[in-house]
């Protein structure tokens, strides 16, 4: 109102009523936030106080001293036990300034204990709070008190000590400059926008989790589980295998997609072969790998505990919170593995009826070929169109391995792969070994390559071949071409993808209907040597099979086998008398050579 005045007025209250607001403080905002309140509020006590008492005709020790009589007419304290060292400069300011003490019997304490008993912490946070404020405003310096020990948390005293800011180390600095430079609603401020960012925070992951969770159940595949992550997250997304080729995306075109692969590799190690090196990662701690244009957050894709790819979060900016994001990709990863997991059943479903249908076209067992092809288009292969029939070859230290547990790991890392890169297969263990029907494409060769390649890694301890037949696409030209197969891989042991077309003649004139009379002939006429122990045997088969590549030549073969001319022609009249045959004759020598080579094309010998 015109012409009114206003004069500050003290308002007074007990301890028991302090108390009580004390204990809402501290139960609605915490311990922290109620001690820093209490803290201000004593701060800004002191600092009025000392405004008054800063127009009175005292020295600044005298000033100083009348802090004194406040608490102990307030009934915060009932005595203050203290010695101070100030040092003043000739103009009265001051120069340094040091005091420890004792508050006896602070209201603080006892109002702590009976609402919330003993604490683990110093609470007389406006007993610090006033002196601090009232102390610093007369001498113009910040000057903070701090309590040392406090009977609420059991100690003998309520002691503190009084020291100029720049004498408190620098973590204890960092706390008491908020008393003075910070405003409680500040921080009430930035508490509320970190809980409403939480909250958005909270928001997203609910959503994001039950998107996911949703297209889960309801059978969504790779891509649509992508567009979900898309459309709740709007970050791209790419999911690879692991030689990092991309099989599915979203969020990105065709050439951003070819530009970070090529900013990825040369962001990271590689082999002299080209392969990317990457460190393990945990699936529950993605990993953040920083590129010259742009950042990837990369998670594992775990099926029952193997890695069989990793997707990645694509982000060209670099004003973004990783931290929160790595939860996500990490989540994604869970359900693109539960996709694959879902898949992975359906397939092996699948596989096992596809490997009952190929067992039958490997053994014949059909009456109709037209019954046939037709079911093969529900199994995704076109037999009427071109393909191959192929032997995968295992071995562990040039032996063969044909353990079933084995095989059937082999197998289905095959399919894993191939289904990752969409491609269908007819393969199966038949005979102790890999038979496969692979569709003929015009890159044939360097998709086997490719599978070598994942087998050599996943199986480090084992060698891989692929031997391949003509090129057929009449199912009754099957068992013949799986014929094929295995004699490529038998007559060419150097090259790791074998074509049968590339082979000699001489696996061309065996075929399904003569190799039973050709093994028999042949088993025949080797026996004596055949019969032998496996030492001896070997020795003469070796001897005898270099002496016939040599056309008879006793000096090349002496060079060839590291022999001496005597032990050479001891072991080729042995031979000769086993055989009952000359071996001076072109026709022996023609006849041996052709009955040898059969049986190692048709795998039933072996000559190192």
């Amino acid at each position: 109102m015109p012409g009114s005045s206003y004069v500050d007025k003290e308002l007074y209250t007990t301890t028991n009523t302090f108390g009580i607001l004390r204990k809402e403080l501290i139960e609605s905002l915490g311990i922290e936030y109620a001690k820093f309140f209490l803290q201000r509020y004593g701060w800004n006590i002191g600092v009025t106080h000392a405004k008054e008492v800063d127009y009175l005709p005292l020295t600044l020790t005298e000033k100083l001293n009348s802090a004194v009589g406040y608490h102990l007419a307030s009934g915060q304290i009932t005595d203050l036990l203290s010695e101070r060292v100030l040092q003043l400069n000739p103009d009265d300011t001051v120069k340094y300034m040091y005091a420890k003490g004792i508050w006896v019997n602070s209201y603080e304490v006892g109002e702590h204990i009976k609402h919330f008993g003993e604490s683990d912490s110093c609470i007389c946070h406006t007993l610090a709070g006033y002196s601090s404020g009232f102390t610093s405003y007369l001498t113009k310096k910040e000057v903070y008190i701090v309590e040392m020990t406090c009977r609420a948390k059991g100690d003998e005293h309520c002691a503190f000590e009084m020291r100029m800011l720049e004498h408190w180390d620098s973590e204890t600095q960092s706390d008491l400059k908020k008393i003075s430079q910070s405003r409680m609603i500040d921080d009430l401020n930035k508490t509320y926008k970190e809980l409403y960012e939480e909250k958005k925070h909270t928001e997203r992951v609910s959503s994001f989790h039950n998107n996911l969770t949703l297209s889960i159940s309801q059978g969504m595949n790779i891509d649509q589980i992508l567009e979900t992550i898309y459309s709740t997250l709007n970050v791209a997304a790419i999911v690879q295998d692991l030689s990092f080729n991309t099989h599915h995306s979203i969020g990105m075109t065709q050439e951003q997609l070819e530009f970070i692969a090529e900013d990825f590799i040369r962001q990271m190690p590689q082999t002299k072969s080209g392969k990317i090196l990457i460190q393990p990662i945990d699936p529950m701690h993605p990993s953040q790998v920083d590129c010259p244009t742009h950042t990837r957050l990369i998670s594992p894709i775990t099926v029952q505990k193997q890695i069989i790819g990793y997707i990645s979060f694509i982000y060209f900016s670099k004003d973004t919170n990783f931290k929160e994001e790595m939860h996500y990709v990490q989540r994604s990863a869970v359900s693109i593995s539960l996709c694959y997991l879902n898949e992975k059943s359906s397939l092996e479903a699948t596989e096992n009826i596809k490997a009952f249908f190929f067992e039958q076209l490997l053994q014949q067992q059909y009456t109709s070929k037209k019954s046939m092809i037709s079911r093969s288009y529900l199994l995704q292969i076109d037999l009427n169109d071109d393909f191959y029939i192929g032997s995968l070859g295992v071995t562990k230290k040039g032996i063969p391995v044909n353990e079933t547990s084995t095989i059937q790991k082999i197998i289905q890392s095959v399919i894993i792969y191939l289904e990752m890169h969409q491609t269908s297969i007819f393969i199966t263990e038949f005979q102790d070994e890999i038979v496969f029907l692979f569709p003929k494409k015009d890159d044939t060769y360097d998709i086997f390559q490719n599978i070598l390649k994942h087998l050599q890694r996943k199986f480090k301890s084992l060698d891989f071949r692929i031997g391949l037949s003509r090129v057929i696409n009449d199912i009754d030209d099957i068992v013949e071409a799986h014929r094929q197969a295995i004699t490529s891989l038998n007559i060419n042991k150097r090259d790791t993808i074998v074509y049968f077309e590339n082979t000699n003649i001489l696996g061309s004139l065996i075929n399904h209907q003569n190799s039973d009379v050709i093994v028999k002939i042949a088993l025949r006429e080797l026996e004596p040597i055949l019969s032998l122990k496996p030492n001896k045997r070997d020795e003469f088969l070796k001897t005898l099979y270099t002496f016939l590549n040599h056309n008879g030549n006793l000096n090349l073969t002496m060079v060839d086998l590291n022999l001496s001319m005597s032990g050479l022609v001891y072991r080729i009249q042995k031979i000769e008398e086993l055989l009952e045959r000359n071996l001076r004759s072109s026709k022996n020598l023609f006849e041996l050579i052709l009955l040898i080579e059969s049986l190692i094309v048709l795998g039933k010998i072996e000559i190192e």
